[in-house]
């Protein structure tokens, strides 16, 4: 089963989310979700992003997107008024998780016209990484984004 889950760094805080299949087959934030300071070091910050795709879902109902962003739970912890307001001058980091394999794909902020497009070329592949090295591509890719 795929599960995905997302790391930005915005305003010197990371923010770890998961991401879940609705049954209509849009992936969609579900909720889940950790906010940890920059000085985390690269073993937790591997471990929280195992949480996150240990929490992604498949088969999950669509939720009415016109009543509140599948992002609205982080938004609110972070005083954020809207996602076009919390996406501003935030790097975003794709992470999807296949059996052993994980892919860490960094983005380019497209701002609110194109989103975070994902930057392909430097996807990194780790097959069965541990905390640590997870911790450490996120890193890397978190410095590869725009």
């Amino acid at each position: 089963m795929t599960r995905l889950a997302a790391l930005d760094l915005r305003r010197g805080r990371y923010v770890a989310y998961s991401s879940s299949l609705c049954t209509d087959g849009m992936w969609i934030a579900n909720g889940v979700f950790d906010i940890l300071d920059t000085s985390t070091g690269d073993r937790e910050l591997g471990a929280a992003m195992r949480r996150m795709l240990d929490a992604s879902r498949t088969g999950v109902p669509t939720p009415d997107l016109r009543v509140a962003s599948p992002l609205a739970p982080v938004l609110d912890a972070l005083g954020a008024r809207s996602y076009a307001i919390y996406a501003k001058g935030t790097r975003h980091v794709g992470v999807e998780c296949d059996a052993d394999v994980v892919l860490v794909s960094p983005t380019r902020n497209g701002g609110a016209r194109e989103g975070f497009v994902e930057l392909t070329e430097h996807t990194v592949r780790l097959t069965t990484p541990d905390d640590e090295e997870l911790g450490e591509a996120l890193r890397g890719a978190l410095d590869r984004s725009s």
